[in-house]
C-alpha cells in the first residue's frame, strides 16, 4: 500500500476525471471490469490501483496516459515534491538528518530570521504574501520546538554563523534560539569547519527523513523545486554522505561553543 497521502491524491484526481467525463462510478466500474465499490475505494484513497488498471483508466476516461504518468510521478524516485508533502513528512517523521550550507532550516527559524530570508530570497512576493508565508513557517517551527519528535540532527557549514541575514540583532536572536534548543536536548547540531580541506558536502543541502515502519526518503531542494528520492540505493548514498559529514564536523559540544562565541561577538557589535 502506498502512502495514504499518495493514494488520496490519486483518488481525488480520479474522481475529478470521472466527473468531467460525465460517468457514474458504476459506469466506470463496468468499463474496467471491476465492482463499483472498487472504484469508490480508489477515489477515497483506500486502496492503490493495480498497475494493469492504469492504462484501462486512461482508455475509459480518454485521458491519454495521464493516470499512468500520475502514479509514476506520485510514487517514483527523483520526482518533484508536491504541495506540503515535505512539511507533512518532516513533522510526522521519527528522525530527521539534515545538512544545510547557507541557512538554518525553516522548522528552526525565528520570525525575524524567516522574514529576512523570505523577503530578500523571494523579492517578487507582496508584503501580504511575505507575511502569510512567514506566519505559516513560524507556526510550524513553534510546533516543532514543542514536540518531542522527530529527533533532529542538523549539520551546517560554519559560514552560517557569519551571515547577517536581516541584521545583527536578527542573527543574534536566531543563534540564541538554536542554542536554547540544543541546551534543552531538542536538537543536535554539528558544524563543518569553514577551513575544512576535504569537504564531503559539496553536493548541496539535503534532508533524510526516517519514519518508523516506513522506508526512509530523501528531500533535495534547489532554487526552483524540491525532489523526493525514494530508491533504496540512492537513499543509502545520502545516509553515507551524512555519516561523512558527521566525521568531518566539529562535535556537538564544540559546535555549541562556536555558537556561543559568535553570540559574544554579536553582543560586542551591539554595544
Amino acid at each position: 500500500m502506498a502512502d495514504s497521502r499518495v493514494a488520496g491524491r490519486f483518488g481525488r484526481e480520479l474522481s475529478r476525471a470521472r466527473k468531467r467525463a460525465g460517468m457514474l462510478q458504476a459506469a466506470l466500474a463496468r468499463a474496467l471490469g471491476v465492482s463499483p465499490s472498487h472504484v469508490s475505494n480508489l477515489e477515497r484513497g483506500r486502496r492503490d490501483p493495480a498497475l494493469s488498471l492504469l492504462p484501462e483508466l486512461d482508455k475509459a476516461l480518454e485521458t491519454d496516459d495521464y493516470f499512468v504518468r500520475l502514479w509514476d510521478e506520485l510514487t517514483g524516485t527523483g520526482r518533484q515534491a508536491w504541495l506540503d508533502e515535505i512539511t507533512t513528512l518532516t513533522h510526522e517523521a521519527s528522525v530527521i538528518f539534515e545538512y544545510q550550507t547557507l541557512v538554518f532550516p525553516a522548522y528552526l527559524q525565528t520570525e525575524a530570521y524567516s522574514r529576512a530570508l523570505v523577503r530578500h530570497g523571494v523579492p517578487w512576493l507582496t508584503p501580504a504574501e511575505v507575511t502569510e508565508r512567514v506566519k505559516v513557517r513560524v507556526s510550524r517551527a513553534r510546533d516543532m520546538a514543542k514536540a518531542i519528535s522527530p529527533q533532529l540532527w542538523l549539520i551546517v557549514d560554519q559560514t552560517v554563523l557569519a551571515r547577517r541575514y536581516g541584521s545583527s540583532d536578527t542573527v543574534r536572536e536566531q543563534l540564541s534560539y538554536v542554542a536554547g534548543l540544543i541546551e534543552r536536548g531538542r536538537l543536535m547540531v554539528q558544524m563543518i569547519p569553514a577551513d575544512a580541506h576535504r569537504h564531503p558536502g559539496t553536493s548541496g543541502p539535503f534532508r533524510v527523513v526516517a519514519t518508523y515502519g516506513s522506508p526512509d526518503v530523501v528531500y533535495v531542494e534547489s532554487a526552483h523545486e524540491g525532489q523526493i528520492i525514494t530508491a533504496a540505493a540512492d537513499v543509502d548514498r545520502y545516509r553515507l554522505w551524512f555519516t561523512a559529514l558527521q566525521s568531518a564536523a566539529f562535535t556537538p559540544e564544540v559546535t555549541l561553543c562556536e555558537i556561543r562565541d559568535e553570540l559574544r561577538k554579536l553582543d560586542h557589535e551591539h554595544e
